[in-house]
């Protein structure tokens, strides 16, 4: 297999005790063309001299030293200072399988695609064992617009995060992160598989997710979320622009899903929101008809959206039977 350059990008902030995890597992590697960038986004702590230290004891170690901005922020700087053919993220209290590398980029190779995946499995400890996810084909082939479809429908939870990838440096540099913004994979992953030509998922799981306390994604408040509202409503406009109108309902219904949700938990916090919903969108029938059910009475809406799960369940029972 003809070995290109691949930059790893590793964004880097208050995760002293997780560093040297997260780098040891991209040293050991199997596939040795890489570059790895530690961006060190103003970390508090010993991150920073922990990324040194490494930086001594490898040469492709390159180490970048910055104020803090933000995840976005980190990542766009890293790419920014790239020079591989391809780029990989992994987060820092995350780890990767030695052949995670390898894998992507043979997967990249074989079906000459512009982006690949694997899966992840989540994990609260410093070793995991990396099963095949068998709910998904072992090689899936598909072409931009299709990853898109699969983004905001079946595979949503193995497409939506930037890390567990590998990308064509080309469309990653065209997109970069919305900077102060959290939730920013939701507004920026769907751009890259539309700009490709094709992405290939694999069904290993080799990306390590840590589930940690402390991280943006698991410290959420009671308050509504206005990154993640923006994020959604971001896709689903760069979709309305693009006048991709089938992937512009799907991108809506996703925000129309989000905003019933939270008003169901949170006792009709977003009602104001779900009232103005159609006004000048690309919405589907289903979803206009759901927001008027809505805005008559949402005991109607639940009892129908209840009613519409238990046709669901009868009928997938019935095909499995068949």
């Amino acid at each position: 297999m003809e070995e290109v350059l691949i930059s790893v990008i590793v964004p880097i902030y208050k995760v002293e005790n997780y560093l040297h995890r997260c780098i040891d597992s991209i040293l050991c590697q199997t596939y040795e063309q890489i570059e790895i960038i530690l961006v060190d986004d103003g970390s508090p702590d010993q991150c920073g001299n922990i990324c040194e230290e490494y930086r001594k004891i490898d040469s492709r170690i390159r180490v970048f030293h910055k104020n803090n901005g933000g995840l976005s922020d980190a990542r766009n700087y890293g790419v920014e200072r790239a020079n591989g053919d391809f780029i990989t993220f992994i987060d820092s209290d995350d780890y990767i399988a030695k052949d995670y590398i390898e894998y992507l980029y043979k997967l990249i190779k074989k079906n000459n695609a512009d982006i690949s995946s694997c899966c992840m499995v989540q994990t609260e400890f410093d070793s995991v064992e990396y099963p095949i996810n068998e709910l998904i084909p072992e090689e899936q082939v598909l072409f931009g617009k299709e990853a898109c479809e699969h983004l905001l429908s079946d595979l949503y939870m193995v497409l939506v995060t930037a890390w567990g990838k590998l990308y064509s440096s080309k469309i990653v540099k065209k997109y970069p992160f919305p900077v102060g913004k959290k939730h920013e994979d939701e507004a920026t992953t769907c751009k890259y598989y539309y700009e490709s030509k094709k992405v290939v998922i694999g069904n290993r799981c080799l990306y390590a997710y840590f589930k940690n306390a402390n991280s943006i994604t698991h410290t959420k408040g009671m308050e509504f979320n206005f990154d993640a509202e923006w994020a959604l409503e971001h896709r689903a406009k760069f979709f309305e622009a693009k006048n991709e109108k089938k992937l512009a309902e799907a991108a809506w219904c996703k925000v129309w899903e989000y905003y019933v949700q939270d008003s169901e938990i949170y006792q009709g916090r977003c009602d104001r929101k779900i009232k103005n919903f159609t006004h000048n969108k690309m919405l589907s029938k289903n979803v206009k008809f759901e927001v008027k059910l809505y805005n008559i009475s949402p005991r109607m809406f639940k009892a129908y959206k209840s009613l519409r799960r238990l046709v669901k369940i009868v009928m997938t029972k019935n095909i499995r039977r068949g």
